[in-house]
């Protein structure tokens, strides 16, 4: 017999990276659902980890998502084609069933890593894309989901919580960043179009308020394993945020040019990167000039004065 509840991350293969993103298979006493589900280009990943556990994706009923950036929701349309319920914001469900407008954004913002990286994110059926209110409950594989709104990194972003056996499970999607993976290292991700620092960090510290034990970050798998260990990595996240935010709101202001910010971005992030123990190999993945520049993309939208 199978303990009540496992939470087992899948690596999808993000941009053809070992930890890159994550998938959580969240099996209960009722069956089995997921938290994310990667990109349309990593499906066929995604289902071979899931039939290494032993089974295919028609047996995942539901399917939660954080936001819906493709690289957290880009296999949506694939699940409920094999007939999972897609819990999101309430925001981004018009954009599952009809993924025009996402898929021409996500177009402008990844350019000529669309195609390999992500592909189109298939529709989802109205009859199976479940809008979830702020506090609102999801049962899913027996089990009881808590969604918490928590925009900043996109308006349409949702923390789940899950209370099992005394400890309290967060879904973090996006909110305390990208753990790089085998280094100390959190990138902000702060892309177009709807960057928010000041929502960020409110929602931050509306999780920090919930006191998780497990973090589950989608870009970095599993942070903590009690209370105060999961607090502190998310003060850490919240100090980050609040440095990049400075830098780049000052760097914004400034009126550089393009090529001024994206090079004096990367001399500045870089040496921190490595200061965290980010190796040479996973400094060229992880922070390259393609991440810089989506976080200059959203910080200038979000700075940028106003005419």
């Amino acid at each position: 017999m199978r303990d009540p509840v496992t939470i087992l991350p899948i690596d999808v293969g993000y941009m053809g990276l070992r930890g890159a993103a994550n998938a959580f298979l969240v099996r209960g006493e009722a069956g089995d659902a997921l938290v994310e589900c990667g990109t349309a280009a990593t499906w066929p990943t995604l289902v071979s980890g899931l039939r290494a556990l032993g089974f295919g994706p028609e047996r995942v009923r539901d399917l939660l998502l954080t936001h819906i950036h493709l690289d957290h929701a880009g296999a949506a349309g694939h699940l409920a084609a094999a007939g999972a319920c897609v819990h999101a914001h309430p925001f981004g469900v018009p954009h599952l069933v009809d993924p025009a407008k996402l898929i021409a954004s996500s177009r402008r913002v990844h350019g000529a890593a669309y195609e390999p990286f992500y592909g189109d994110l298939t529709p989802v059926p109205a009859s199976l894309a479940h809008a979830v209110d702020d506090g609102a409950c999801v049962q899913a594989s027996g089990l009881v989901f808590r969604a918490l709104h928590t925009p900043g990194h996109a308006r349409h972003h949702v923390v789940w919580l899950l209370d099992h056996g005394g400890a309290r499970h967060a879904f973090m999607g996006d909110l305390a960043g990208i753990l790089v993976p085998d280094s100390e290292f959190i990138a902000v991700p702060t892309p177009p179009p709807e960057f928010d620092p000041v929502a960020w960090q409110a929602s931050l510290r509306r999780v920090i308020a919930e006191r998780p034990t497990h973090l589950w970050l989608t870009h970095g798998g599993c942070v903590g394993g009690d209370a105060a260990s999961a607090d502190a990595f998310l003060r850490r996240a919240a100090d980050r945020l609040a440095q990049e935010t400075d830098w780049l709101r000052g760097f914004i202001e400034s009126a550089a040019t393009d090529a001024d910010c994206l090079r004096a971005y990367g001399e500045r992030e870089r040496p921190i990167a490595v200061a965290a123990g980010v190796d040479v190999q996973r400094l060229a993945d992880f922070v390259d000039d393609a991440f810089l520049r989506m976080n200059l993309g959203g910080a200038r939208r979000a700075f940028a004065p106003r005419a």
